[in-house]
């Protein structure tokens, strides 16, 4: 046994010692946070009922507003959205209209305000339910009765779903908005160990799944064969590109079936894997959702005021995660 391959076998223990340590360390972090979630996952699933004594607001998949006289009750059932982007909560009204740059928020969040359809050159004011909401930045509208720029912090208030209502003085539109059970830095956390665990899932599966060895030795194989071709094409070697012609289709047919491994992997873990995602999302508020604030500008992930929404959170906690899963357990050929 030479030098190096002794050295590779004293080391081999620690190797499989750290990447035991490192499988116990992620399953006990996704375990944590899951315990940490399932109070708030039972809240998500309770309504909010509220007592004043003007209107009575039924908010389902539409907004439906009907005149009565003593009591409010609000009862909203929550889909999971479809967008994959910061997306603008706005109703489809005839008149007024009001948009939020997000349909949810926690406590302490910006939320920006968007209308129109209000009174030209006027000012207006907010209110969640029956609490006034604190504006800042141009809240009044301009000479089109359009408004833009305006924002409010998200009160102290229990999850649940509410109503915000824009007033100029003789409109007043308004659009349903959730506070979530589970806010920042609660939310950030629980998306980050989703990610750490479901790239963990993946990569566990792939080396039950997948022969590395095999696809390291083909590997190995093309690039070597692909070499060799490029030699004999430089060197406008007809004899030598014959041969490497006949070697090419059964070589290529073998590495297609080596490959195959990777796409059982993709059938295995994507339907599990889309559900925890869309479980985790649900109860979250959505994909568009803000779960993470940001200093850093940075196109797409980053939205207005430095928030970043549930789908780009996930996306860069996955990349960064599963890169890093590959390297130490070394699913990558």
């Amino acid at each position: 046994m030479n030098t190096a391959k002794r050295a590779r076998e004293a080391q081999r223990p620690w190797v499989e010692g750290g990447r035991c340590l490192l499988v116990a360390f992620t399953v006990a972090v996704v375990l944590a946070g899951l315990t940490m979630a399932l109070p708030a996952l039972a809240q998500s699933t309770t309504s909010t009922s509220t007592s004043t004594g003007a209107v009575t607001v039924t908010v389902t998949s539409t907004l439906t507003i009907t005149s009565t006289t003593r009591s409010t009750s609000t009862t909203q059932s929550t889909s999971a959205s479809t967008s994959t982007t910061q997306s603008t909560s706005c109703p489809s009204t005839v008149s007024a209209t009001v948009c939020l740059n997000h349909p949810s928020g926690g406590p302490g969040e910006r939320i920006i305000i968007t209308a129109s359809g209000l009174v030209a050159d006027h000012s207006v004011n907010a209110t969640l339910n029956d609490t006034l909401l604190s504006l800042s930045g141009t809240c009044v509208t301009n000479s089109a009765g359009e408004l833009s720029g305006c924002s409010f912090l998200v009160p102290n208030h229990a999850s649940g779903s509410y109503i915000i209502a824009i007033s100029d003085g003789t409109n007043s539109p308004t659009i349903a908005f959730k506070i979530p059970s589970i806010t920042i830095p609660e939310s950030t956390l629980l998306i980050t160990m989703t990610a750490i665990g479901l790239s963990l899932v993946t990569q566990l599966v792939t080396r039950k799944v997948v022969n590395l060895d095999a696809e390291r030795r083909m590997k190995a194989e093309v690039s070597a064969f692909n070499k060799e071709k490029r030699a004999a094409t430089l060197a406008k070697d007809q004899a030598k590109l014959e041969k490497l012609k006949k070697r090419e289709l059964p070589m290529r047919q073998e590495q297609a079936k080596v490959s195959s491994a990777r796409l059982k992997v993709t059938a295995i873990t994507f339907v599990p894997l889309l559900l925890v995602y869309y479980l985790m999302a649900s109860f979250l508020g959505g994909f568009s959702v803000v779960v993470a604030n940001s200093s850093i500008p940075i196109p797409y992930l980053v939205g207005a005021g430095g928030t970043m929404a549930l789908f780009w959170w996930y996306m860069l906690s996955s990349f960064t995660f599963s890169t890093l899963l590959s390297k130490l357990l070394h699913t990558t050929t």
